[in-house]
């Protein structure tokens, strides 16, 4: 037999504390009682919101999906050199901490950084392996450029007030979703095509950049954007971007 016993009470400071104790009887008159306590329940789900944002690390994922992609397509010369740097890796770093706060969902803000990370990342090793037309090659720098104007656009509407065209970025950037899909389409799987139409189908919707953009819409995405816009200008200054 079970017997469960449940009791409830608010504390004055409006924290709710439960205790559950669970009974078990067994042969020969033996109890067993198992108690927990939980408090501050709100408080502990700041702490695991917090947890969550903070515990993605690009770098991480950065080097085994250079790992992975090298040893199906190149030698272990090509993989030697990290494609992403600490700068970049604290431009994605924070880029997912913006998805999650606009997501609300874990999964599904990680999915969208590993997306960025793995397109970056096969780009970058087609062009050390030599991989790319002449052509391709042109493309490339026109994606670079598109790129750098998007990164500055980002960082000029954040910077000076009542300059945010949703229209105007929405424009650039589904230019650019157009030029990475049409270079990597020779090179890599319909899947890989997928990611690139998964990630530009969450940053290049109203909805995220009013999050961002428009005041008071959005203070904790506001927020992190700044330190976003920080790392893009140590991008540009680097030449990463």
């Amino acid at each position: 037999t079970v017997q469960v016993y449940c009791c409830a009470t608010v504390l004055p400071d409006q924290v709710r504390a439960v205790t559950w104790r669970d009974s078990f009887l067994v042969p020969k008159k033996t109890e067993l009682c198992l108690e927990i306590n939980v408090r501050n329940i709100s408080g502990l789900d700041d702490q695991n919101n917090e947890t969550e944002m903070t515990d993605f690390k690009a770098s991480v994922v950065a080097f085994e999906v250079q790992k992975n992609f090298a040893n199906k397509f190149f030698s272990n010369k090509t993989v030697a050199k990290s494609l992403i740097d600490d700068t970049s890796g604290n431009l994605l770093d924070n880029l997912y901490k913006l998805l999650y706060v606009f997501t609300k969902n874990k999964k599904d803000s990680e999915k969208t950084t590993r997306n960025i990370i793995k397109i970056a990342i096969k780009i970058g090793m087609l062009q050390r392996g030599d991989k790319f037309s002449r052509e391709e090659k042109a493309n490339l720098v026109k994606i670079q450029k598109n790129l750098r104007t998007v990164a500055m656009t980002l960082i000029s509407f954040y910077q000076v007030d009542h300059t945010y065209d949703r229209n105007f970025v929405i424009k650039y950037l589904t230019e650019l979703e157009t030029l990475l899909k049409n270079l990597i389409s020779n090179h890599l799987t319909d899947k890989s095509v997928g990611r690139v139409e998964q990630i530009f189908g969450v940053v290049k919707t109203p909805e995220f950049l009013d999050s961002v953009y428009v005041p008071k819409k959005n203070s904790e995405m506001r927020e992190i954007m700044g330190t976003v816009v920080s790392d893009l200008n140590c991008c540009l200054e680097a030449g990463i971007l």
